[in-house]
């Protein structure tokens, strides 16, 4: 056994039954170990809760480092809201609502705790859209997820493969997506025991091979039908494995089961859009009372126009000509900034010349800045897909060189089927751009572009920027793909607003000289 693989333990549920559960393994252990983990996807609590609280006061001692899943029922979810930095008791880890766990082994766990909501639900045993989305945010930055695990069984995972006997439990076509789209090695569920032949995660010939996923579905710890709640295996982590390795494929292996909850979605999402062009439409021809017609309506409400009473004008860092410059809300980092117009102006294409050039100024004077002051190259992305207001983003991004950079982008770009024209710096690349073709392109130190082109085949992921920068190859922060998840208190934000108003002054092409201005 090489020094990379894993003794890996799985448990399906608990419900209560700490002491078979601390046998057994114990047990398993003893004899067949060390085992590196355990983890136990499914409901941890049973009905008589005095058996959590005795393992929680060390009445139940189990010999594997053991993650667990949050509350599955509103009865139980007390029980975890006071646990602090996810410790329950010794060698038991409550890993948290949901997100990505990565061992000193380098093995990556994907985790969603609880059961789902309408959407909406704010039930501290439910997860929503917004918690899928995060998940899958935090992982698109990793290369390769090992383990998915969750309370509930994905929807359709049966297709393709002969029908168990006993009943199925009611899937989540959410789970589906997001397993289709994160891929896993493993995805280890609670519920029957039940494996499945494992699923390959592209397309043959219109992908490139990739790995294929093992969905494993296990019972609950001595359940009196005495079906599989245990599961044992050697694992070695997708880092220390060859890209020939991972897509070996077995005989048995079948084509991927969520393809038609995936178009499903698709089309669910292609109403949506499609409604919300229609009332775009509308709005564009309908006069509201007063006067006032929609799109007036909609720069009175924006969250950018600088003349908005929705305006966050303490993030404003400094104002010039026809632009601003704005700390990014949820920023990557404390020196993440945008350049925003400050009238309505979806994106660069409808700028006009004087314009630019006022965009130009401020991303000369933040390259200055932060090669000289933080001895780093600057990032500039613009995505004019589901906006309504122009942002260019500006990242600082340390040590790496513009081709370095580069390769990231093309490397994401491969991930997501992305078409990508590289601009030189000395050409236009607007003319790149068909009319009312959205767009996102990244602009590096040297003023070389990168131009990708949504189109409709493609899902164009809205996040792109901040996973690239993101990633392990650059800034290393899996956790802050997703801004909402790097909210801060407004008070920190005036300090980091103060803070680099401080260090951008000297650099600022729009700063007032104190001479010209007359005192009386």
């Amino acid at each position: 056994m090489s020094k990379e693989t894993l003794k890996i333990l799985v448990a399906g549920s608990v419900q209560g039954n700490f002491k078979q559960l601390c046998t057994r393994v114990n047990n398993v252990n003893s004899k067949s170990g060390p085992f590196h983990l355990l983890l136990i996807p499914g409901q941890v609590i049973g009905d008589d809760v005095e058996t959590w609280l005795g393992l929680r006061d060390g009445s139940f001692k189990l010999d594997v480092p053991t993650y667990i899943l949050g509350a599955t029922k509103q009865a139980h979810s007390p029980y975890f809201s006071h646990i602090v930095d996810g410790e329950v008791t010794e060698n038991v880890t409550y890993l948290g609502r949901r997100g990505v766990y990565t061992t000193t082994n380098g093995l990556s766990i994907a985790y969603i705790s609880g059961v789902y909501g309408d959407g909406m639900s704010n039930e501290p045993h439910c997860y929503t859209e917004t918690d899928l989305n995060i998940l899958q945010a935090q992982s698109s930055v990793l290369n390769g997820i090992d383990i998915l695990i969750t309370s509930q069984w994905p929807s359709d995972v049966l297709r393709y493969v002969k029908k168990p006997e006993f009943p199925v439990p009611d899937g989540i076509p959410q789970l589906s997506h997001l397993a289709n789209t994160i891929k896993p090695r493993y995805h280890f569920v609670s519920g029957p025991y039940y494996e499945r032949l494992p699923y390959r995660n592209h397309k043959i010939l219109h992908e490139k091979a990739t790995y294929c996923t093992r969905f494993i579905s296990l019972g609950c710890a001595g359940n009196k039908t005495k079906s599989k709640w245990l599961y044992a295996f050697n694992y070695v982590p997708m880092k220390h494995v060859t890209d020939e390795e991972l897509r070996k494929q077995p005989l048995e292996t079948t084509e991927n089961p969520y393809i038609e909850v995936e178009k499903e979605k698709n089309k669910e999402e292609d109403k949506k859009q499609q409604h919300f062009y229609s009332v775009g439409d509308k709005r564009k021809m309908t006069t509201a009372p007063g006067g006032t017609d929609g799109r007036e309506k909609k720069k009175e409400s924006c969250w950018f126009c600088l003349k908005s009473p929705n305006v966050e004008k303490h993030l404003v860092i400094s104002v010039g000509g026809s632009m601003y410059l704005a700390l990014a809300k949820g920023a990557l980092r404390n020196d993440h900034v945008m350049i925003v117009p400050t009238n309505h102006i979806k994106c660069q294409q409808f700028l006009e010349s004087s314009q630019q050039d006022d965009v130009e100024k401020f991303k000369r004077a933040l390259r200055t800045l932060n090669r000289t002051s933080k001895k780093s190259t600057t990032v500039f992305f613009e995505r004019s897909l589901s906006t309504s207001h122009m942002q260019i983003q500006a990242v600082p991004v340390p040590r790496y060189s513009v081709n370095d950079i580069k390769d990231v982008f093309y490397t994401f770009a491969d991930k997501y089927n992305l078409e990508v024209q590289e601009i030189p710096a000395d050409e236009d690349w607007k003319e790149m751009v068909p009319p009312g073709c959205d767009y996102f392109i990244a602009e590096f130190e040297n003023q070389d572009k990168l131009v990708f082109l949504c189109s409709q085949k493609v899902r164009f992921p809205l996040q792109f920027g901040r996973e690239v920068l993101a990633s392990e190859e650059l800034l290393n922060m899996p956790r802050r793909v997703s801004w909402k998840e790097c909210k801060i208190s407004k008070e920190q934000e005036e300090h980091d607003v103060k803070q680099f108003r401080k260090s951008f002054i000297e650099f600022d092409p729009f700063k007032v000289d104190d001479s010209d201005s007359d005192s009386d």
